[in-house]
């Protein structure tokens, strides 16, 4: 079926579909009006949960959104902010983390790798990062809870996600900006590096959706991606997954028309997922990155 997809010559056909015994579909585009749910519609009765919103991108466009609406966001992620933190990093601010570390180090007697500086640099960096964002989030003058989980772990994602539900209420909103990279060449790629990356933005999205009541439902809003519609190198596993959740989000828009669902097919940030190999291809390519100053 692949083979036959990629020698058509037809090069009108967009998209096509596959269903049983391989049975062929065209696609067409449909033309529909979202003006009728624009509005926001968010009180502070409503309860948000934000995958992958402590940090990095998510967490920006959270914060620049706690300044617009009055409501509860729960922000999920795997980072054990409880944990205390080494002695060598405390009350330390996030510049002198690096320096901090070399010293630990080197009282230690032990080698400072790049590797071991990074690793040792980014488990605090983590911890710091996301209480800055919920401090940041209740400062724009909206509530802020923090619970660690693993979107991708159904049982654990569940069962956080259910006793949300008893502490705060009904889940109204579900932000989903959780995602993962595993860049190669289609011919290098392996399972476990699929699973990562597709697991991480469709299972994660479907235990969230797995606990949560339609009919109390009033917003879906997924951070997808420009590859999951033009492709792009080394990308294969996000560009599907990301285009998976553009398809959801239709499918949701016909199902649940009361509630407001919207796919956000960002380019590269510069910041978050996109590192300096990653900005150098870019510019080659004449592809403009976004800033967090660009978040309306």
């Amino acid at each position: 079926a692949l083979m036959e997809e990629l020698t058509d010559i037809d090069r009108s056909v967009i998209e096509v579909a596959r269903g049983d015994g391989c049975l062929r579909t065209t696609l067409a585009l449909e033309s529909t009006s979202s003006a009728k749910r624009n509005e926001l519609n968010i009180s502070k009765s409503d309860v948000f949960v934000v995958t992958g919103g402590a940090r990095g991108i998510t967490a920006e466009c959270v914060i620049r959104l706690s300044k617009h609406v009055n409501t509860h966001f729960i922000l999920l992620g795997r980072t054990d902010i409880d944990a205390p933190l080494p002695e060598w990093a405390q009350n330390k601010g996030l510049k002198d983390l690096r320096r901090a570390a070399l010293e630990f180090l080197s009282q230690q007697g032990e080698q400072a790798t790049p590797v071991k500086v990074n690793k040792m640099v980014d488990q605090v960096t983590r911890v710091v990062e996301v209480q800055e964002t919920l401090k940041r989030i209740e400062e724009g003058g909206s509530r802020a809870t923090y619970v660690n989980a693993d979107i991708t772990d159904t049982a654990k994602a569940v069962d956080a996600l259910v006793n949300v539900q008893e502490q705060f209420g009904q889940i109204t909103g579900i932000i989903h900006g959780a995602g993962n990279l595993a860049d190669k060449k289609i011919e290098k790629k392996t399972l476990e590096d699929f699973e990562l990356v597709v697991d991480t933005k469709i299972q994660g999205l479907l235990n969230a959706l797995s606990v949560v009541n339609p009919s109390a439902l009033k917003h879906i809003c997924m951070f997808s991606s420009v590859s999951g519609f033009f492709g792009n190198a080394g990308q294969t596993d996000y560009s599907i997954a990301n285009e998976i959740l553009s398809k959801l989000v239709h499918t949701c828009s016909r199902f649940l028309p009361n509630v407001q669902a919207k796919s956000i097919c960002w380019g590269p940030w510069d910041s978050g997922m996109v590192n300096e190999t990653l900005k150098k291809a870019y510019a080659d390519r004449n592809i403009a990155i976004i800033s967090n100053g660009d978040i309306g």
